[in-house]
């Protein structure tokens, strides 16, 4: 079969057995889930053991491709990586940007299935048809940037990597995967991977990605990459400032939260983007990228003179920064290239180092606790420090890296003090402030994360009409579409910062176009694929235990106003939007999706599950 947009082949690799596949793309399934996370929760679906364990060789670890990834569209070079998480025993999906997703269609396949777990250290290395399984013992301990370089030098520098570092070697629920400086974060993937033994993904193709009317995909491209560039977010703010370009907006508007959610304001000046652009020495972008949002940042003197990193990103200057009531941007760089050189995730390592000053401020623990840190708000050094061991699972490291969840139940005392949702640590925002971020929080089906729905944008920065950060009316219709949207965009190959200029009746002529598929041309069926892939995810965790009971967020948001800031006095209890949440999906009270809405969605609605 000839196929357009997509490479055709998926890529089975069992390191148990040692045994390499080559299976051709599902029409119906490529029609039904387009790509991204499409395939990976029609994978895990179909073929996970329920209950299996995320450390097990029985996990399956899907690293997946849309259509769009590796054309000339711009903002492409995404793609996603699928497991059950060991940090919530759940769902997780994460996208990362670069230059691998392209590079792997380039090689001849959509999606990578990895099962089983190799005795000792392996490479998975892929070079178009050649595909083998290489010793990995040299590298084994080796931290992300050293991995990267020595593989750079033992291949090309053209070949792509995906890799962890002591994070995911110690199975570190916070380990990520690091690509080319971009990383497959959240929810502890690296884990996953260190667990089966696979030190690393290393892919290189010569092929390319054909399409099914170049004139007219050409010309798309043409309309979308004007779109993007005049725009004042994807055209002018986000290149000039990053992600950090909302943090004067969040913090005037009371949505940043500080000192681990007890306040929504520093007694000193925060944090802004004009003061983390100082640091910024160079701008870097994704795979195909006018946005070029991504930057680097050094610190050239001080005592963390040297540290830099890909960021900082917003969320980071947020989780080592106001979170820890910190304001030297010096150790938010370092402490962010620590999370990238270990392999573990910065938005859930800030989250536990900002938790933990909160119980030793409040006195639960004390030097005597840390292994001699003096957590202190506002002590880069000891933040800096609190990676180290956390990263290396060294000493008191080894208890923080668990997660939020887990060191509220061993700190006695500190039960109620975390905030995470289903286990994972939330970000940047507090639902206090906004309620659709609130509900957002609730209903993700990874844990408490900021992209499966973003609220705040039509919340405050609807310039024409803004829904307002306090009101719940109309929450859950936005939420549910902003999921099905951001669904289909990580099935896509898109970066969710194009879909924020973007509106779907640009994007759906791409698809159509580089494809040839018709129905791709259709956004509302797109729109219907989204919500297709988020109702299978819904599925899989119910499946996987999840209750209604998870869909909510800790009491402290409910039982303590903010003290202070534009939004003081503010509390929030998500249980009637939930509800509401449920009836717009059209899911039972029990928060399952119902037969009807399983019928229109083409989804079987007896499946024979797996059993472990």
């Amino acid at each position: 079969m000839i196929w357009n947009g997509y490479a055709g082949k998926v890529l089975e690799v069992n390191l148990t057995s040692g045994r390499v596949e080559k299976m051709d793309l599902d029409r119906d399934v490529v029609e039904k889930y387009i790509g991204g996370k499409g395939f990976g929760i029609h994978t895990l679906y179909n073929r996970l053991p329920v209950g299996c364990d995320p450390l097990a060789p029985e996990n399956i670890l899907v690293f997946a491709t849309g259509p769009l990834t590796g054309t000339s569209a711009p903002a492409s070079g995404r793609m996603e990586l699928c497991t059950k998480s060991p940090a919530t025993g759940l769902w997780l999906d994460s996208n990362a940007g670069g230059s691998l997703g392209p590079e792997l269609k380039y090689a001849g396949y959509d999606a990578v299935v990895i099962t089983g777990a190799s005795p000792s250290p392996v490479i998975l290395l892929i070079e178009d048809d050649e595909i083998s399984l290489v010793p990995a013992d040299s590298y084994w301990g080796l931290d992300t940037l050293e991995t990267h370089r020595r593989l750079k030098e033992a291949y090309s520098t053209d070949h792509r990597i995906a890799c962890i570092g002591q994070g995911g070697e110690l199975l570190s629920p916070l380990a990520n995967v690091l690509t080319e400086y971009r990383s497959f974060g959240r929810g502890g993937a690296g884990a996953v991977m260190g667990s089966k033994k696979l030190k690393a993904m290393v892919v290189n193709g010569s092929g390319y990605v054909t399409a099914s009317d170049a004139d007219e995909f050409s010309r798309m491209v043409r309309e979308s990459t004007n779109e993007l560039a005049n725009s004042p977010d994807s055209g002018a703010a986000k290149p000039e400032f990053g992600t950090n370009v909302i943090l004067s907006l969040m913090d005037y508007t009371g949505i940043h939260p500080t000192k681990n959610f007890r306040r929504s304001t520093l007694d000193e000046k925060p944090v802004d983007e004009h003061d983390i652009r100082k640091y910024y020495d160079r701008h870097r972008a994704c795979f195909s990228c006018t946005i070029r949002c991504s930057k680097i940042a050094k610190v050239k003197e001080g005592v963390f003179k040297g540290a830099f990193t890909e960021g900082p990103e917003y969320e980071t200057v947020w989780s080592f920064g106001a979170h820890c009531g910190n304001t030297d941007v010096a150790a938010i760089i370092r402490a962010e290239q620590l999370c990238d050189t270990y392999g573990i995730d910065a938005i859930s390592a800030g989250n536990v180092i900002g938790f933990l000053m909160d119980c030793f401020d409040r006195g639960l623990i004390t030097t005597d606790d840390t292994d001699g840190l003096e957590l202190t708000w506002g002590n880069g050094q000891a933040i800096v420090d609190a990676v180290h061991l956390m990263g290396k699972r060294e000493g008191v490291g080894h208890i923080w890296s668990l997660g939020v969840k887990q060191l509220e139940n061993i700190i006695p005392g500190a039960k109620g003090f975390g905030a995470h949702v289903k286990g994972m640590e939330l970000p940047a925002y507090d639902p206090r402030a906004s309620k659709g971020m609130a509900l957002a929080y609730a209903t993700s089906d990874r844990g408490g994360c900021h992209l499966r729905s973003w609220p705040i944008g039509e919340e405050i920065m609807n310039s024409s009409n803004p829904m307002g950060l306090h009101t719940t009316e109309f929450k859950p219709e936005l939420v549910k579409g902003q999921q099905d949207l951001y669904c289909l965009v990580n099935c896509s190959g898109l970066c969710l910062f194009a879909a924020f200029t973007l509106t779907l009746d640009q994007i759906a002529p791409l698809f159509e176009s580089i494809t040839g598929i018709k129905s791709f041309g259709n956004a509302e069926n797109l729109l219907l694929a989204g919500e297709r892939v988020n109702n299978l995810v819904r599925l899989f965790n119910v499946r996987e235990g999840l209750t209604p009971d998870q869909d909510t967020l800790p009491e402290r948001f409910k039982t303590e106003p903010l003290p202070d800031g534009p939004c003081k006095g503010e509390t929030v209890d998500v249980t009637s939007m939930v509800s509401s949440y449920y009836k717009v999906r059209g899911w039972t009270e029990a928060g399952k999706p119902a037969p009807e809405l399983l019928e229109k969605l083409d989804i079987p609605l007896n499946p024979e599950p797996i059993q472990s």
